[in-house]
């Protein structure tokens, strides 16, 4: 009876034991670089102790770091349900949500939500400040941003980009005398600043110093603004001739502005008619576009949505001579359309020669060899998938599936079962 109950006990504090052990070994992995196999590590912990939150947290920085925002997101939050206290979470939650903010410009509010929870739970961390800065920068609290960049200073001198956002906000509050000497700061800290560079010399020029802005700005990334500002400041040096063309320039380089954001737009209208469901409407947006510009992204996105409306062919005819690994996978998905498996498998094996860590284009690998009979060569294709992206329920489970046609039970119950307990 003794016995039988301490095997009981054993078996109730083993899968505990083996998460932490297996939680210990991810970040070990985690700190050689090895993130694949550190997140191989933190699913199966989490398939033994789902309340694990440290190990939804280790997950999400591992698909953040692979650029999966909102599976990395989905980690984060799913940390943070267990252990609401838990600031390096909701840090993170804070910085998804502002990075996001950034690129579509919407989203403020929601992002300070964050950012200020972050703040409440660790005041001491410079980052939440760092992003409410920003964030208010964008909601025209200037003020409000100064202060919050002037603490991240205080509690880290050394925070990235902290003194550039401090006197950007500073001289778009009109407070040259102070944001000038910060930003040759930032110039003399980092030459290659090209942005550091353009504002140093916009502000110069601006409290009429143009004989020091003139070297900079021509030195700047060429944006319209700076040969605007370059333009003026020639004009008061007396150098006609150099005012004459930098306004020329300016012409120049407003009209390639011009045509890149009438592309933009009407990509991102065909976007909005795509995920509407409206697939003709959004095809011709995307030609209208590319009509515009020719954008290899907006090209690639054409094609996605020709492959939603069955038009395999006219996906081949668009990519064929394309030689990005996104392009050739999505030309591979036209061929495999057509059922034509070589051609697909052809330009699959291009598309990880140049990518060799190309999640999707390995799985789809394993699915083209699946459908042509090679079980042998789709197990490997998933394999390496599933190496890559452990935490992917689908691709272990065809994994799973093709080692069970092989022969390999137990293998592919094993594969089945962290597929059916991943997070």
């Amino acid at each position: 009876m003794v016995a039988v109950l301490l095997l009981v006990l054993l078996a109730v504090q083993a899968p505990a034991q083996t998460a932490s052990a297996l939680l210990d070994r991810g970040i070990e992995l985690s700190h050689q670089g090895r993130f694949a196999e550190a997140a191989d590590q933190f699913v199966k912990a989490l398939a033994l102790d789902p309340k694990l939150a440290e190990a939804h947290y280790l997950l999400g920085l591992v698909r953040q770091q692979d650029g999966r925002t909102d599976a990395a997101m989905q980690s984060y939050r799913a940390a943070l349900k267990i252990n609401p206290q838990y600031a390096d979470a909701q840090a993170r939650v804070c910085e998804l949500m502002t990075r996001a903010s950034r690129g579509t410009e919407t989203g403020y509010t929601e992002a300070q939500v964050a950012c200020r929870r972050a703040n409440a739970l660790a005041p001491s961390d410079p980052e939440p400040y760092f992003h409410l800065g920003w964030l208010d920068t964008k909601t025209g609290n200037l003020p409000g941003a100064v202060q919050r960049f002037q603490t991240v200073l205080r509690i880290d001198p050394k925070f990235p980009q902290v003194k550039f956002e401090l006197a950007m906000a500073l001289a778009d509050s009109q407070q040259l005398a102070r944001a000038i000497p910060m930003l040759k700061e930032v110039v003399a800290a980092e030459p290659a600043n090209g942005p550091a560079k353009f504002q140093l010399g916009s502000a110069l020029a601006k409290s009429g110093d143009c004989k020091s802005a003139v070297p900079l700005l021509e030195t700047a990334p060429d944006v319209a603004q700076k040969y605007y500002v370059l333009g003026t400041c020639y004009k008061k040096l007396g150098r006609d001739a150099d005012a004459t063309a930098a306004m020329g320039k300016v012409r120049e380089l407003r009209s390639g502005a011009d045509a890149r954001m009438q592309a933009k737009y009407r990509a991102a209208t065909a976007h909005k008619l795509l995920a509407a469901g409206k697939l003709e409407e959004a095809i011709a947006e995307y030609r209208a576009a590319l009509d515009v510009q020719r954008d290899p992204t907006i090209l690639i996105d054409l094609a996605v949505a020709l492959l939603k409306k069955g038009d395999a062919p006219q996906v081949i005819k668009l990519l064929q001579t394309e030689s990005d690994p996104v392009a050739r996978y999505q030309l591979a998905l036209a061929y495999t359309q057509l059922q034509q498996l070589n051609e697909a498998a052809a330009a699959l094996a291009q598309a990880v020669q140049q990518k060799p860590d190309f999640v999707e284009a390995w799985y789809q690998i394993g699915v083209t060899q699946v459908t042509a009979g090679k079980l042998v060569p789709a197990e490997d294709a998933f394999r390496r998938a599933s190496a890559l992206r452990p935490d992917d329920k689908q691709i272990r489970l065809a994994w799973a599936e093709t080692l069970r046609r092989l022969g390999r039970i137990e293998e592919a119950r094993a594969q089945e079962h962290f597929a059916n307990r991943a997070p």
